[in-house]
């Protein structure tokens, strides 16, 4: 049973968390009597402020909410959402091309390869040095701001 999805027009999800989300969602499932929501394809409307000739103004970027996953369909709670808006025409459209465009997810090198025991050692001596460094420097430090002793 594949419910049919309302794509003419994209959805603006504003969570309790103040997260805004553009995503699509399926014809039924605003009257259905379920406590959860599924969202299909949902992305995380951000603010990226924008410093021009203007003055300051917002850049808007669509990210994608759930990363290192390849689920197209999430699922919340109803109680988590404040209100569910329409997006405008040129917003949705917006939205479509950016998932028609959608490039994979890369996992990180450090995860996506397995690591020996020696690597994990190796990794951990890493951050004892590094806390080492840190000591020398801090030492050093209070060294250089020591008031000189000399009289002129």
């Amino acid at each position: 049973m594949h419910e049919q999805l309302d794509t003419k027009n994209a959805k603006i999800i504003k969570l309790v968390s103040g997260e805004e989300i553009c995503c699509t969602l399926s014809k039924s499932q605003l009257t259905k009597k379920s406590n959860l929501l599924r969202l299909d394809e949902p992305m995380l409307i951000k603010y990226v402020p924008h410093i021009g000739q203007m003055g300051v103004s917002d850049y808007i970027a669509l990210v994608k909410w759930v990363g290192f996953t390849d689920d197209k369909i999430v699922t919340i709670p109803k109680d988590k959402i404040l209100t569910i808006c329409n997006a405008s025409e040129p917003f949705t459209n917006r939205y479509k091309k950016l998932l028609a465009y959608k490039v994979p997810q890369k996992l990180p090198d450090y995860i996506e390869r397995d690591l020996s025991e020696d690597d994990y050692d190796q990794m951990l001596d890493e951050l004892d040095d590094a806390e080492e460094t840190k000591k020398k420097l801090k030492e050093l430090a209070e060294k250089i701001r020591m008031p000189s002793k000399k009289l002129h």
